[in-house]
């Protein structure tokens, strides 16, 4: 038995040892500061996986000692950094998530070891109640050490943690038009393509250039009782540029008529038929009026996703211009009932004169 107590005996001096007391480090409460600063703290979340841990570093008997916090690292960060980055209207709010705060050592010599602090951030803002994240920021500070001179782990942590905020801060300068999740907010600026001159087999709507019967060049349908008829529609195309921290995406309108599917019969070139015509056009261009309005005012207008919607209330619109021929064909009678065409005249007219007024007022109070 008791070359077994020897052995147990020696494993439990063997154990004393292993565990070895840890270092703590004792971060001061002056804060970190950085010049120009252009974000606020929101909150730190620690993402490591042995949050109390901190590494290690070597003992003068070049044994490895494990380095803790006397605080726990989340509030260790926030003391140092709320002070100094406090929110105002100029600052982005920042979440940073902590990946990795560790400490490493090699020997340097007998009496001195070098040591490398690594430390590796995310930074993340809130959209619609969801952290987007921004950049990420790893670092390595180098440093050498006595092997008795601990007090050196915290500065060097503290100046570890200030090249961080410095990269931030600069990240957000550098950024701040550029980057999708610092966006404000998006606008939508409208451009109406509109040529007086026609432009090969398309005419373009403008109010200075009324449709004449040399428009209509397509041949006549046989399976159609009207006198004409004119083929008139609509699109969009757009682009989108940072301007000041919102997305401008311009969107460029071009209703117009197709000459060569737009006709009319020999011996039906009047004027009242060209005016029946011409009130086609029209609806055309005050649908695509509420089709502005509706993408200025639309809720779900958001940046991840505003292409297709815009797409969307385009479809949508699509539909309206049909319905809305449709009908104008239907009480008018393709135009033989005069005093329907005279009430369709005037509420066309009255209806595109009152959208473009509403259309340029919600884009003045969206500047």
């Amino acid at each position: 038995m008791k070359p077994l107590l020897f052995f147990l005996g020696f494993f439990v001096v063997q154990l004393a040892w292993a565990r070895q007391e840890p270092v703590w480090i004792a971060f001061r409460k002056e804060p970190v500061l950085v010049k120009n600063a252009t974000f606020s703290l929101l909150r730190i979340r620690d993402e490591r996986n042995g949050k109390s841990q901190l590494g290690s570093i070597l003992s003068a008997s070049k044994g490895n000692l494990p380095v803790r916090s006397n605080d726990d690292v989340t509030d260790v960060f926030d003391d140092l950094l709320r002070p100094g980055f406090q929110p105002d209207s100029t600052r982005v709010p920042v979440i940073i998530r902590i990946r990795e705060f560790t400490f490493t050592e090699k020997i340097k010599t007998d009496a001195q070891a070098d040591g490398t602090c690594r430390l590796e951030l995310a930074f993340d803002v809130m959209r619609d109640g969801k952290p987007i994240q921004l950049t990420t920021y790893t670092a390595r500070t180098i440093y050498t050490r006595s092997f008795g001179q601990t007090d050196r782990l915290e500065l060097v942590a503290r100046k570890a943690l200030e090249s961080a905020a410095q990269y931030l801060s600069n990240w957000i300068k550098v950024n701040r038009d550029k980057s999708p999740a610092l966006v404000k907010g998006i606008k939508f600026a409208y451009i109406d393509y509109s040529i007086q001159q026609a432009s090969g087999d398309t005419v373009f709507y403008h109010p200075l250039r009324p449709l004449t019967w040399d428009d209509f060049q397509g041949e006549p349908r046989l399976s159609s009782r009207s006198a004409a008829s004119i083929f008139p529609t609509f699109s969009y195309d757009g682009r989108s540029r940072w301007v000041n921290g919102y997305l401008l995406v311009e969107l460029t309108f071009k209703t117009f008529m197709v000459k060569n599917m737009s006709w009319v019969r020999p011996g039906n070139k009047d004027d009242y038929g060209l005016r029946h015509e011409q009130k086609h056009f029209d609806i055309v261009k005050l649908i695509v009026e509420r089709f502005k309005q509706r993408i200025a005012s639309d809720e779900h207008m958001d940046l991840d996703d505003y292409n297709s919607r815009v797409q969307f209330l385009y479809l949508e619109a699509y539909r309206d211009m049909n319905r809305w021929q449709q009908q104008y064909d239907d009480e008018t009678q393709h135009g033989l009932n005069h005093a329907e065409q005279e009430r369709w005249s005037q509420k066309v007219a009255s209806d595109l004169r009152n959208a473009e007024d509403l259309t340029a007022i919600m884009i003045s109070n969206r500047q």
